[in-house]
């Protein structure tokens, strides 16, 4: 009894050292987050078109690897659309597994954008570096909310890390 109650926890401790692996100080990743806009409040202004909405998502590394993988998303951002002129601008939130969070900023025109991280929690914490995207809007059944998949290729350092 006691023999199986020791396997157990070394079977414990063992995965939970691999779940709390550090985060690369440095590195590049690809990833894929598939957003659903969850709400956009549209304002006509001359002939301009001015949203705000909020959009949320999963992020999954490309590979199957740790960084950027498995990560709940949420973005609130401003679309300003111009004749045939788009730009997005706004932040975003992305929260892995253990609660950890990276903060970025982003901007696109009407085929690609880039995030730019500018700070985090945890592991994340001091993450500077960008993410370049483009994006596809995805058919959806009639009714249902936008969806868009948006390919990443990201480059990070983390700041004050040895």
């Amino acid at each position: 009894m006691m023999s199986r109650f020791l396997a157990s926890v070394v079977v414990v401790f063992y995965c939970s050292a691999a779940y709390a692996e550090e985060f690369p100080k440095e590195g590049s990743a690809a990833y894929t987050t598939s957003y659903v806009n969850i709400s956009a409040t549209p304002m006509k202004m001359g002939d301009r078109t001015v949203s705000v909405y909020e959009s949320a998502g999963i992020t999954r590394n490309d590979a199957g690897d740790a960084p950027f993988n498995d990560m709940g998303t949420r973005c609130l951002g401003m679309r300003e659309i111009t004749g045939s002129d788009v730009v997005n601008r706004g932040s975003c939130i992305d929260t892995d597994k253990d609660g950890d969070q990276v903060f970025s900023t982003f901007e696109a025109n009407s085929k690609s954008g880039k995030h730019v991280f500018v700070g985090g929690t945890g592991k994340y914490q001091g993450i500077t570096g960008s993410a370049d995207y483009t994006f596809q809007a995805m058919k959806v059944p009639e009714g249902a909310r936008p969806m868009v998949l948006v390919p990443h290729k990201a480059t990070w350092k983390i700041q004050g890390k040895s």
